[in-house]
């Protein structure tokens, strides 16, 4: 009570301070000049405890604090405490000295603490920081003491430096050099700081130490970054999980979310193929929480970001916010989670310069290898063969294609027939390629302004030897922190990107796509007609990768992130306000030339005719403000409030435009150059729209033992065209956290005192999901340039979806229920997880029955709930110089439709939204087998007029004597059956690692548990088109002597094999080692070295891998959509970081 009556009074001194007219009459004067009472804990020394919890506070308010929990008072000039920088401090019941230590420890003051009065002064009257009191010491046996404290790898500043059983004592400065007069040679300092376990050295006559300091893993990383906030991780009540940046450096890696990949359980991140800047990383948070929307809601420093453009050197760390009570305080926004990221910035101290710099080698996993042409001749004869087909190949021509010296007949009409044996997959891919990385950061700065500018650049060569494929990334940050005054500060962030990414104009994967052609394309046919240099064949990938043109995408991005904090106006009270600008455009040019395939005099046919263009530009433009006020509240010695409010407002705009045109000039393809204006054509899309927010929150500390944490937010949205139904454009989002920290009750200390934490945590919140490009397509602006005569037509903009007004908010209920354990100092951390997620009114699309025509809208008629768990377990530990860890992570996610009233159709393969399933299923016939005999296929079900022996036996599951999809409804779909989902399940991560006397190594294995891959399975046989030709692997076909093949009978053309079965299903559970590191640092100790150390390492990238894929040409991550995906690398890479 006495805290709450002191905390009025400081508002209400302070507001008749401003505005005396309209106070001071009204009597206010006279309850301000009541006394106040507060609590003092008397101290008689340096020994005292004290407990303080403060974020980038002024130093009168940390002073004011030590005063009433000591006793002791200040000696300090207004000079110093105007000067003083902020000072952030979490701790509890730690010594007066080690606090002073931190304090002090940037700046040019130092302390004594002389007759219940701490002095400070200006470093100079007391030389390296050294607060001897020599009157202390016997000064005929005294000698001096000077040294360094490191922790292994850099300087520590701040240390307190005691000799035992006196008050003679110093601290290092910034370059953790100490200087101290000991009583004798026989004395023993100590040695602490906040976060490193204390440590006593007998000196021993030595008068030079070199002392390391080990991390406290208890109270190391004690802050973790939450909603518009800070909170120690120990009264987190929420589902939060930390990754450090220092575990994504180093790695040859093309983005953040590669790197990302199995860190932390809860957040999934998976990539559909290899292809250089087209990786297709996919991010979610405990699965789905929509179909709408489920991606993680990215801040970077406080403001909208993208993890694909972010330089994984540049972040500091990341928190993956993961239940409704972590999240539900950004309201809409963040209805698939939060991914905050905070980037580095910079210290006081002197100019540092550090330059990182990676390159090695890929090289591609799992590229098919292809038979020579004479036994994809010999097997496609048995295809025809089976297919009652005569022989593609006589017997003269199979011994023609043997004869190496034979490549082309000429035959009477000109055109020629090819019996030459060229493997284009090996000929126009490279077993290995290249790629780089470079970073460098410089900073410094004084006690009031720091800066940081970072500077970096990725560079990767794909798998073409000729063409176009390439990506490359530069990013530029400059981060700026500035004291404006005791209480202002502002911190500036302002970055830019460019990601350039080169790729062929034909598309790379598919069932049509570039590499289509060179896994299965016959090995007989030539690039180049002979004698000539004129292309032949169907289709020539050759002819495209050097001639066909090629596709240009340029992504530019610019933001800037301003944060203006006035603290300590009040006494715990700081406001924030933070505005941030964003600008990207993307731009995609695709140029195509036309390409003649010839065979001999004979054209064949005209890729790409005519020469066309197509240059598309995606602008949008974002502006975030936020306003914030964070109140602390001492309310009594063991309760504390946190009160959070705030206002924030986000609005947005994009315009995508799309130009196309014809018959180019093959000289102009890189420029806009319309030569037939008839058929040149622009059409475009934009939207607009904002989101504001009110948002507070509600904290309860009790004793460190109770905690409690009440979220509300307010929303409002509008967009382009309007919401749907107006009144329905503000939601309601609250959430409510409650934890109890066993640990610190008195009982559980006596009982279990080598538990160090224990923390039950539950939660209960709702977040609300809306697609705010849903309405993207609906408007179209549209204009033709020029038509006919060149008579010009009107721009005019339609609407291509008829809104009844029935679309509204998702909103997604979560429920979680958690544990933390800390074991034995902390080196043992246990954290499990349950949670439960319903989004009871999901946005499909349903189609209009009363207007035809017209494309379906979107209703609120789905039901998706997820469930699932999370297990983190860690092991950290030092002995001497020698310092491991040992950490895993799984977790499991499984999402069920429960409702779907939109149209659902059953169908062999992959199935999305149907009832009563996972989001994403597999539907199939179940394969029983083949047949062994013709008499078994006259005697099983009908499945069609072309099965006989060899073919796979497809199980009659409904019993009417045919195997086929029924009507592809709920109620009837035939035999089909489900076959399981390509969600991972399991998903799970682990690294080890450790740093012994400059050496350093670090492992990373990743994986899932389980996933069923059924990729369809034309792309799994040959001959479905009389062009595809058979792998090594699919020799291995069924034979009366080969019953148990892995492949059916071959078949030219189209049988039922071909169909989605079990007998396809493939078992995609695997485990990667993602990355490993092996490094070792030189130091250079000398102070006018130029260089403080260098690091020499090796970083590889997806080095090994085990599954029981059932075709190892396929990869368990791929998306199973499309059988030939851009393949995967290994990447080998040497790397060197420096710090001048």
């Amino acid at each position: 009570m006495v805290a709450i009556l002191h905390a009025l009074y400081q508002v209400l001194r302070t507001m008749a301070r401003l505005c005396p007219r309209f106070f001071l009459p009204m009597g206010i004067s006279l309850f301000m000049a009541m006394p106040v009472m507060s609590q003092v804990v008397p101290a008689a020394d340096g020994n005292g405890k004290v407990t303080i919890r403060v974020y980038r506070a002024n130093l009168k308010q940390v002073i004011r604090l030590i005063e009433q929990q000591t006793g002791l008072t200040f000696a300090i000039s207004t000079t110093a405490l105007d000067n003083a920088p902020p000072i952030s401090l979490q701790v509890k019941d730690a010594p007066l000295e080690q606090v002073l230590g931190k304090m002090f420890a940037y700046t040019n003051y130092a302390y004594e603490i002389r007759n219940k009065q701490i002095i400070v002064y200006p470093q100079t009257s007391s030389p390296l920081l050294s607060r001897s009191i020599r009157g202390s010491t016997n000064h005929a046996e005294a000698v001096t003491v000077s040294g360094v404290v490191t922790d292994g790898e850099h300087v520590l500043a701040g240390v307190s430096v005691r000799e035992k059983g006196t008050r003679n004592g110093a601290s290092t400065n910034g370059n953790g050099y100490f200087k101290l007069e000991v009583g004798s040679g026989a004395a023993v300092l100590q040695f602490s700081l906040i976060g490193y376990i204390p440590q006593e050295v007998v000196l021993k006559d030595r008068k030079n130490l070199a002392v390391v300091l080990q991390g406290d893993t208890k109270v190391l990383n004690d802050l973790v970054i939450i909603g518009y906030d800070l909170q120690n991780r120990a009264n987190i009540t929420g589902a939060i999980a930390r990754v450090e940046g220092k575990r994504l450096k180093s790695r040859p890696v093309s983005n953040v979310l590669a790197a990302l990949q199995g860190t932390a359980p809860g957040l999934l991140v998976t990539r559909s193929n290899g292809q250089p800047g087209k990786e297709g990383f996919n991010i979610q948070i405990r699965g789905l929480s929509s179909v709408n929307n489920s991606e993680p809601f990215v801040l970077i420093d406080g403001a909208v970001g993208s993890l694909t453009l972010l330089n994984p050197e540049d972040i500091e760390s990341v928190s993956v916010l993961k239940d409704a009570a972590a999240v539900s305080i950004y309201g809409p926004l963040a209805a698939g989670g939060a991914v905050l990221v905070t980037t580095k910035r910079a210290k006081a101290g002197k100019l540092s310069v550090e330059y990182g710099s990676l390159a090695g080698v890929e090289r591609p996993i799992n590229l098919p290898k292809r038979l020579h042409a004479w036994e994809e001749a010999e097997q496609l004869n048995v295809a025809a063969a089976n297919a009652g087909l005569p022989p593609f190949w006589s017997p003269e021509q199979l011994v023609l294609l043997k004869d190496p010296a034979i490549n082309a007949i000429r035959l009477p009409d000109g055109r020629f027939e090819y019996y030459g044996d060229l493997n284009q997959l090996q000929a126009l891919t490279r077993s290995s390629s290249t790629t780089q990385k470079h970073n460098i950061t410089v900073k410094g700065g004084s006690e009031r302004h720091q800066y940081l500018l970072s500077v970096g650049h990725f560079a990767r060569m794909g798998l073409f030897r000729i063409g176009p494929d390439n990506t490359s990334r530069t990013n530029v940050r400059f981060n700026m922190n500035n004291q404006l005054s005791s209480h202002l500060s502002l911190e500036s962030g302002l970055t830019y990107v460019q990601n350039h990414t080169v790729s062929p104009s034909w598309p790379v994967d598919g069932n049509y796509g570039m590499l289509n052609y060179l896994y299965q394309a016959p090995s007989n046919i030539p690039v180049f007609v002979p004698g000539t240099e004129k292309y032949t064949g169907i289709f020539n990938p050759y002819a495209v990768l050097k001639d066909g043109g090629k596709r240009d995408e340029m992504t530019r991005y610019a933001s800037g992130v301003f944060t203006l904090k006035a603290e300590h106006l009040l006494p715990g009270l700081t406001l924030k306000a933070v505005y941030s600008p964003q600008w990207q455009q993307y731009d995609d040019r695709l140029a195509r030339r036309t390409i003649p395939l010839w065979n001999g005099d004979w054209l064949v046919r005209n890729l790409y005719r005519p020469n066309s263009l197509k240059d598309t530009r995606l602008t949008t433009v974002q502006h975030n403000l936020q306003l914030l006020a964070d109140y602390e509240l001492p309310v009594a010695a063991d309760d504390h409030l946190h009160l959070l409010g705030g206002y924030s407002l986000d609005s947005y705009s994009h315009e995508l435009t799309t130009y196309r045109a014809t018959q180019v000039s093959p000289t102009e393809l890189t420029k806009l150059r319309i030569a037939d204006r008839q058929r040149a054509t622009q059409t475009g899309y934009t939207g607009s729209g904002f989101l504001s927010s009110y948002f507070a929150r509600f904290n309860w500390n009790h004793d460190e033992r109770y905690l409690l944490e009440a979220n509300l937010v307010a929303a409002h949205l509008e967009t382009f065209g309007g919401m749907q139904n107006p009144t329905d454009r503000w939601r309601f989002f609250p959430s409510i956290a409650a934890g109890w920290r066993i640990n610190n009750e008195r009982w559980f200390k006596e009982a279990m005192p080598f538990v160090d934490e224990l923390k039950l945590r539950a939660s209960w919140g709702q977040v609300g999901s809306f697609n705010r490009y849903a309405r993207l397509n609906d408007y179209q602006y549209r204009e033709n340039l020029y038509y006919q005569q060149e008579l010009p037509l009107e721009a005019y903009l339609r609407n291509n979806r008829y809104m009844p007004g029935a679309s509204s908010w998702e909103k997604i209920t979560s429920v979680n229920a958690g544990i933390d354990i800390g074991l034995f100092r902390s080196r043992l951390n246990v954290t499990l997880d349950m949670f439960l997620k319903r989004n009871n009114n999901m946005q499909v699309l349903v189609q209009n029955a009363y207007v035809p025509g017209l494309l379906p809208a979107t209703y609120n008629t789905a039901v998706l709930r997820s469930k699932g768990w999370e297990l983190n377990v860690g092991w950290r530990d030092r002995k001497g110089a020698f310092n491991y860890w040992v950490n895993a992570n799984i977790f499991d996610d499984n999402n069920k439709i429960l409702r779907n009233d939109g149209p659902m159709r059953y169908q062999a393969g992959l199935n999305s939204g149907l009832e009563g399933y996972p989001y994403n299923s597999l539907f199939g016939y179940r394969a029983n087998g083949y047949f062994q005999q013709a008499g078994e296929v006259a005697m099983h079900a009908f499945q069609s007029d072309k099965t006989g022996a060899g073919d796979i036996r497809y199980v009659d599951v409904n019993g009417d004597g045919r195997i086929n999809t029924g009507a592809n409804t709920a109620s009837d779909h035939g035999d089909l059956v489900y076959l399981g989902s390509p969600d991972p399940r399991y998903v799970y991560g682990f690294d080890a690692g450790f740093t012994y006397k400059g050496f350093d190594f670090a492992i990373f294995f990743q994986g899932v548990g389980r996933r069923k891959l059924l990729i369809p399975p034309v792309y799994s046989l040959p001959f479905t088109d009389s062009w595809r030709q058979p792998w090594d692997i699919q020799q291995d076909y069924w034979r009366p002597d080969n019953p148990q093949a892995a492949f059916p009978r071959p078949y030219a053309g189209y049988n039922m094999n071909q169909e989605p079965s079990s007998h396809w299903l493939m078992n995609a559970a695997y485990i990667r080692l993602k990355n490993l590191q092996l490094g070792y640092t030189f130091k250079f100790g000398r102070p006018k070295s130029w260089i403080e150390q260098l690091r020499i390492y090796f970083s590889g990238q997806d080095l090994w891998e085990v599954n029981r894929m059932k075709i190892r040409y396929y990869d368990p991550e791929q998306n199973g959509i499309n059988g030939y995906e851009y393949p995967f690398f290994r990447s080998f890479t040497i790397g060197v970081n420096a710090n001048f």
